[in-house]
């Protein structure tokens, strides 16, 4: 494919990738660090909505140097990593040194010597590695940007300035993009990405702290992603036919249901039975009932669902952790069903404060 410089505009954040890969970046008429900001942008978007067993999920890409397949996780940890080793050497220039050659790293063996770095993360938690990445990519773009323009576009400093920023990004959202997408397919579909989660007598109490393990940080993502969001953006169709306030209001009204089962069968009773009128027309009707709700009201109603959801859960008999219909109420009504919802509604909030276009 032959890179362009011009032509007609093209929007970073939302075209198909090949349009792209079309583009001259090191061109004098592109303006570098809004390139820079939209691929970053579109980068950070491609995983929003994933909760941590996808992260860590092999599968993204066979490893180049013999290793273990790369998971999400991999692919964005190495592009911090670079970001925090660009920003030393790029230091390094700015004080008078030279840029760096490949020899510097692995010899020139770079798959390799990638590959080595791989274990730096692979204890990280997902929103510790966010956090970092965060971090990393505003450091390394305080101190790129102190470079004059026309010395990134030089043959000794592009690619050790543009290949550790958007030229680096955008190769990686070769692989990402579909990846993530794939799994938030099957994260709403309630895959584990892993084993399942129902508990077994022999490893009940390692099986309900994991439950807790997950609910924490599928909750915390959840709530840091709506969060986020304006309220004028609540009554917003999402990438659904639901809004944010529809996929809140039903969350909570789940909450309350699945508390109901679990107090009712703690008292004596049996277990609660599904509606009648099935799932897809209970969750119309109930969806429809909750609109015109304020997002505050909303937010309280979530708040109050989950605490009283969380709290029959901890009541839970070991006979109950370990029956099926019982682990359901607890599981598909909290986290198991969040983290669906998540996927469903993260991609649209990570792009829901992206200017209208974002082409050159």
């Amino acid at each position: 494919m032959t890179p362009v410089a011009s032509g007609r505009a093209v929007d970073l954040r939302r075209e198909p990738l090949t349009a792209l890969r079309a583009i001259d970046f090191r061109a004098a008429d592109r303006d570098y660090w809004a390139d820079e900001s939209a691929i970053n942008d579109r980068f950070v978007a491609s995983w929003a909505g994933l909760d941590d067993a996808a992260w860590r999920l092999p599968g993204a890409a066979p490893s180049d140097a013999g290793g273990t397949d790369w998971s999400l996780l991999d692919h964005v940890a190495h592009v911090v990593d670079w970001h925090e080793l660009a920003a030393d050497y790029i230091a390094g220039v700015l004080d008078g040194g030279d840029w760096p050659s490949d020899d510097d790293y692995g010899g020139g063996d770079f798959d390799t010597y990638n590959e080595t770095r791989r274990a730096r993360f692979a204890d990280l938690r997902p929103a510790e590695l966010r956090e970092r990445g965060a971090i990393a990519h505003e450091h390394v773009l305080a101190v790129a940007r102190r470079l004059p323009g026309e010395m990134i576009r030089s043959d000794a400093a592009w690619g050790w300035v543009h290949q550790v920023l958007h030229g680096h990004a955008l190769d990686h959202l070769r692989v990402v993009e579909p990846w993530a997408d794939a799994l938030r397919r099957r994260q709403i579909r309630n895959d584990p990405f892993g084993p399942d989660p129902q508990p077994v007598r022999a490893g009940l109490p390692a099986a309900i702290a994991r439950f807790w393990s997950d609910d924490a940080s599928v909750l915390a993502q959840f709530e840091e992603t709506i969060g986020a969001l304006p309220e004028s953006d609540w009554d917003r169709p999402t990438d659904g036919d639901w809004t944010v306030a529809d996929h809140v209001a039903h969350l909570a009204g789940w909450f309350a249901i699945g508390a109901d089962a679990l107090e009712q069968h703690a008292a004596g009773g049996a277990w609660m039975d599904m509606p009648a009128e099935g799932l897809d027309a209970f969750n119309d009707r109930q969806v429809r009932a909750a609109r015109g709700t304020s997002p505050t009201v909303l937010r309280e109603g979530f708040a109050a669902g989950l605490a009283r959801l969380r709290a029959a859960i901890r009541t839970m008999s070991d006979e109950e952790w370990l029956d099926p219909e019982g682990f359901s109420w607890a599981y598909e009504d909290l986290h198991g069903h969040v983290r669906a919802h998540l996927a469903m509604i993260g991609p649209w909030a990570a792009r829901a404060g992206w200017p209208a276009g974002s082409g050159r």
